[in-house]
């Protein structure tokens, strides 16, 4: 198995941030019948993941 090393410090920090944002959103819930709380739904977890994925990226 590989060894998972941060490469981009910035991107784990707020990879951590918006993580923790989004746990404290996902407690207080989302209006999901009209497509702006869809969205904030797909925001919560989209931007945790993208930046985890960022930092966790080899760097060429």
């Amino acid at each position: 198995m590989k060894n998972k090393v941060i490469q981009r410090k910035w991107a784990f920090v707020l990879a951590i941030m918006f993580l923790i944002f989004a746990i404290k959103s996902l407690m207080t819930g989302f209006d999901l019948s009209n497509p702006y709380g869809m969205g904030q739904l797909f925001g919560t977890i989209f931007f945790p993941a993208l930046f985890f994925y960022i930092a966790f990226k080899k760097k060429k």
